[in-house]
């Protein structure tokens, strides 16, 4: 990979995906491999990789968390995969932080384990898929959870689920955008946005196509796309400005959303260990060259300066 044309003076990517021993192992004792696209990581090969970019240092997450085991064991595994990931970041402050997994779709142990993550284990927030079993975390089920991550202000890594191939096109194209876009939906469709404005949703993907169809999602809360139902002009922009508080990751999705979104609002991300050496490249060459024309500021909020304020003990840590 070439030298970036753009420097930086340090770089977070809050999207990196790991595979722990301790899942590795699990996965050993209960016979199920590992899916065939999911590339070897461990802690050196994630470090490797960041190293390609100039990567200070990488919040890991595991959206898919323990589903791979029977329900009865999922919450109990679901705390040892959490404590794995505050041992990894005790051997590597400077270089990993990590959102929890959480044993969706149980609600109550949900909440349990969220609270013992932040609180006591120190993560730095915490990842959800889209959905669970059909229910977008805007169902009334998630509240309490909702209400939890809501008062400690906590950053949420949420991750698109991948259906069936739609047109003969790899899910992971067009589909997981397109799921992402559909959670942020239907969590404005229930006022989520506005009823739980501490917790930090981060939106991978650039939000899918959120940042292109404010417009359509404010509509979709005022009439539920019904365009006959008359609609005070007013509303719109009130509506719109609810979608706010969003972060966006720049992971494998370049394009003009750095002149849709506040600065103030990007993230790095990357999608190690998925994206080859030379996406890598392209990816950071991309987001940086936009950021420089727009000027330095953007370049080091997108860089590291959002990362510091979603992430103080990560801050603390690279002071």
């Amino acid at each position: 990979m070439n030298t970036p044309s753009v420097p930086v003076n340090r770089l977070i990517d809050v999207h990196h995906h790991a595979e722990l021993e301790v899942m590795k192992a699990k996965r050993a004792e209960l016979g199920v491999p590992l899916p065939w696209f999911v590339p070897e990581w461990t802690p050196q090969i994630g470090i490797e990789r960041m190293d390609l970019t100039g990567t200070t240092l990488s919040v890991l997450s595991i959206p898919g968390g323990a589903s791979f085991c029977p329900p009865a064991e999922q919450a109990a595994f679901t705390r040892t995969i959490n404590e794995s990931l505050a041992d990894l970041i005790r051997e590597h402050p400077t270089r990993y932080g990590a959102f929890a997994c959480l044993p969706m779709p149980d609600p109550d142990a949900c909440v349990k384990e969220a609270v013992h993550a932040l609180d006591e284990l120190g993560l730095d927030g915490v990842c959800m898929h889209t959905s669970y079993d059909g229910a977008y975390l805007s169902d009334p089920a998630y509240t309490d959870l909702l209400a939890e991550l809501d008062r400690r202000a906590t950053p949420v890594f949420t991750h698109p689920i991948l259906p069936e191939p739609v047109a003969d096109l790899p899910p992971a194209l067009l589909e997981g955008t397109f799921d992402t876009t559909r959670m942020a939906t239907k969590l404005a469709g229930a006022d989520v946005f506005a009823r739980f404005p501490g917790i930090r949703f981060i939106l991978p993907h650039t939000g899918g196509m959120v940042p292109y169809l404010k417009w359509r999602i404010a509509m979709y809360k005022l009439t539920g796309a019904d365009w006959r139902i008359e609609t005070d002009p007013a509303d719109v922009p009130r509506e719109i400005a609810k979608l706010d508080g969003i972060y966006y990751d720049t992971t494998l999705n370049m394009g003009p959303v750095q002149k849709l979104e506040s600065h103030e609002r990007i993230l790095f991300g990357t999608d190690i260990p998925f994206s080859c050496d030379s996406v890598l490249g392209i990816q950071r060459e991309s987001v940086f060259a936009d950021a420089a024309a727009l000027g330095q500021d953007h370049v080091d909020a997108i860089a590291y300066g959002n990362a510091f304020r979603l992430f103080p003990k990560i801050a603390e840590r690279l002071s």
